[in-house]
């Protein structure tokens, strides 16, 4: 990526381009570019991979400039489908690898703004993914993962499906804090389910041992119940083993 290719944006029409500097930090979809003006900073995402469903990357646009109105995302300027690139604002904060209880507790107010978005779309259907796995990975060791994914389907189904808009793949690189608040990057795997898809996936990320557990279901529920912990303990197998295959086959791509 060179700078003469991103001039032609009209958003850098009537401002000089003062750097494009490949980030150190990179995900496993995505080439991130960092911009630079005189009066602000961008990201670039140059994706790697195409998605099947052509409307997702529309999707994740119109969802993460949602997002932004929650003050819980980049601002998302161009999306251009022809060459595969995404540019928004560019978002300041670090990383954590732990988190403290004052951390979880301003991590779960950004949750919650998120869980708030409203969309028409229908919830993912998580188990076909199992599914469509069990037809691809034909190897031991997945085989047994898929097997035990959808047993605990079984139990997650006694469970009431909490439906929200979810992120869907809060790992610590797409989590920014910065001082009292906290946004997210990387919307391209949002999507409706159940609200504890996104709390398994923090307290898996983050490690969080049980009285953690507890004060994060405390902090968006205000009051914990048994069936509470148990459903959390299933989503966490759920997302663990979700992102195992998904690294799986795309080992085999």
């Amino acid at each position: 990526m060179k700078i003469n290719q991103i001039k032609k944006y009209n958003l850098f029409k009537n401002t000089k381009v003062l750097k494009l500097e490949k980030l150190e930090n990179q995900g496993v979809c995505n080439i991130l570019y960092k911009i630079q003006t005189p009066k602000k900073e961008y990201i670039l995402r140059a994706f790697k991979y195409a998605h099947t469903n052509k409307k997702s990357r529309k999707n994740e646009v119109k969802i993460q400039n949602k997002a932004f109105k929650k003050n819980i995302a980049a601002k998302v300027y161009i999306h251009d489908e022809k060459n595969s690139l995404m540019i928004c604002n560019f978002l300041k904060g670090h990383h954590k690898e732990k988190l403290k209880k004052k951390d979880i507790k301003t991590l779960v107010k950004s949750i919650k703004k998120l869980h708030n978005i409203k969309v028409k779309d229908k919830p993912y259907k998580m188990e076909d993914d199992f599914k469509n796995y069990k037809k691809t990975l034909k190897d031991k060791k997945s085989k047994q993962i898929i097997k035990a994914s959808l047993k605990e389907f079984e139990k997650i189904k006694k469970y009431k499906f909490k439906k929200v808009l979810c992120h869907h793949d809060l790992n610590k690189n797409n989590i920014l804090f910065n001082k009292n608040k906290v946004k997210f990057i990387d919307w391209e795997f949002s999507c409706v389910n159940d609200i504890f898809f996104d709390l398994a996936n923090i307290s898996f990320e983050f490690n969080l041992k049980k009285k953690q557990e507890k004060i994060l279901l405390k902090k968006y529920f205000k009051k914990v119940k048994s069936q509470d912990i148990k459903k959390l303990a299933s989503y966490k197998l759920v997302y663990e083993n979700l992102w195992s295959l998904w690294f799986k086959a795309l080992e085999q791509r």
